[in-house]
């Protein structure tokens, strides 16, 4: 797996980039392997420890492909999930020339759930510099994963993130509270693929579905996958690119 900042070398290979949720590791695209296999996959991470705005994270993302760009391959694939949405859409409206197309997996143009937004937002600066509790992986877990996922399967995902601090969510809800891209959609007329699980007890499925209709050029894409698509393993998104039928 390519790190986000490569040294100076010549990439043979086209790019993917992806773009995390919101725990900003970019460790949880352990179950594409197909991915790795086809792709120079760039995982980019957020900062753990600093205030962020959307501008700020697209910035990351955009030095990121700058620094893999080349004749034979100027464009790459940006995959998001979730929070990683925002970033995604935001580095199309700055840096189109970047990308040659969008999978964005669960995620939103908008949060639609505005109070459970807001009181992350207020109670983000609040959250402590630690890990959270292991104690509450099971609760969480029954808002990620869907019914049937082991619990070998749930433990990996927990410990890939188990370092992240508290206070980092609190950091990304409250730029998530202000992200609203649906007027600017428009504008992006790359094509896109947009999955939405019916049985997602994170985002609304509902945001995906508006999400799709308002990408001028987008396909979407509706499985019963949880909150952590990309671990599901049917969802394979090596081959859906493959097929590039959207």
């Amino acid at each position: 797996m390519s790190t986000a900042s490569p040294e100076s070398q010549a990439f043979t290979a086209r790019t993917l980039l992806y773009l995390p949720g919101l725990d900003g590791t970019a460790r949880l695209l352990h179950r594409q392997p197909g991915l790795h296999a086809a792709y120079d996959v760039v995982c980019q991470p957020y900062p753990q420890n600093e205030p962020q705005t959307y501008d700020s994270l697209a910035g990351l993302a955009a030095a990121a492909l700058e620094a893999r760009r080349t004749p034979a391959h100027p464009r790459a694939v940006v995959l998001a999930e979730s929070f990683g949405g925002g970033v995604a859409l935001t580095l199309a409206l700055k840096r189109p020339d970047l990308i040659e197309r969008l999978v964005l997996v669960n995620t939103f143009a908008y949060f639609p759930v505005r109070w459970l937004i807001r009181l992350g937002a207020f109670f983000g600066p609040l959250l402590p510099a630690k890990p959270s509790n292991p104690l509450s992986r099971p609760m969480r877990g029954f808002f990620f994963f869907p019914p049937g996922t082991s619990a070998a399967e749930q433990a990996a995902w927990w410990d890939r993130t188990a370092d992240v601090p508290m206070r980092a969510f609190g950091y990304r809800l409250r730029i998530l509270a202000g992200l609203d891209l649906r007027s600017q959609l428009h504008k992006i007329t790359l094509p896109a693929l947009v999955v939405t699980a019916p049985n997602d007890r994170v985002v609304p499925p509902s945001a995906g579905r508006e999400l799709a209709r308002l990408l001028p050029n987008a396909k979407l894409l509706q499985m019963r996958t949880g909150h952590a698509a990309l671990i599901y393993p049917r969802l394979d998104v090596a081959r859906l690119l493959a097929e590039a039928r959207w």
